[in-house]
């Protein structure tokens, strides 16, 4: 299981790290021993909005090899929104079953035409934003609409992180990492809508 992990300029980095921190422990808690996370970006080099430099393994893959895409948030983002090239590129993950954004890496899926006819959330202070892409913007911690995963502010990618794990291994399984990240409760009184 193969799981691509976007990366590109200016994102935030707990979007980033709060999201692959429980990912991740679905193998190296032996979970899902075969599961790969692909650092993947249209362009290189990326770095966080601070600076901070993000190893990339893939340089503009086709993302319909991967089993799931997740784009995380940023300042970044904003300047993605028009770029055709990388909207491109991001519409070859069209196919994948699963897609999940945090933050304003929601307005990355909009743009690509991921949100249409879909409830989806992002940043608070960016649901007129979101307007743009859905009509449908849901003020929760987490939506899940037929695959499309969305989630809030930036602790949220915590959330989304243990959201995917639930979907690719258990309930218990969740509720496990999420003590072992010493955050059971974050994980088990969120806003979480699923359509």
């Amino acid at each position: 299981m193969k799981f691509a992990i976007v990366v590109y300029q200016n994102l935030t980095l707990l979007d980033l790290v709060g999201f692959t921190d429980a990912v991740q422990r679905l193998k190296s808690m032996n979970i899902l021993p075969d599961l790969e996370l692909a650092y993947c970006a249209f362009s290189q080099p990326v770095s966080d909005n601070f600076g901070f430099p993000i190893r990339i393994d893939h340089i503009a893959p086709d993302l319909a090899s991967f089993d799931l895409i997740f784009i995380p948030g940023g300042i970044g983002s904003r300047i993605l929104l028009s770029d055709i090239d990388f909207i491109s590129w991001l519409q070859t993950a069209s196919s994948i079953p699963i897609k999940a954004a945090v933050c304003t890496g929601s307005l990355i899926m909009g743009a690509a035409g991921f949100l249409e006819g879909k409830k989806a959330t992002t940043h608070f202070d960016e649901y007129e934003h979101l307007h743009q892409y859905t009509s449908q913007v849901v003020p929760a911690d987490l939506v899940e609409d037929q695959g499309l995963i969305t989630a809030g502010a930036v602790a949220s990618s915590i959330l989304l992180g243990l959201h995917i794990c639930k979907l690719y291994a258990s309930e218990a399984d969740a509720l496990l990492i999420a003590k072992r990240m010493g955050i059971p409760d974050l994980y088990k009184n969120a806003n979480v809508q699923i359509y």
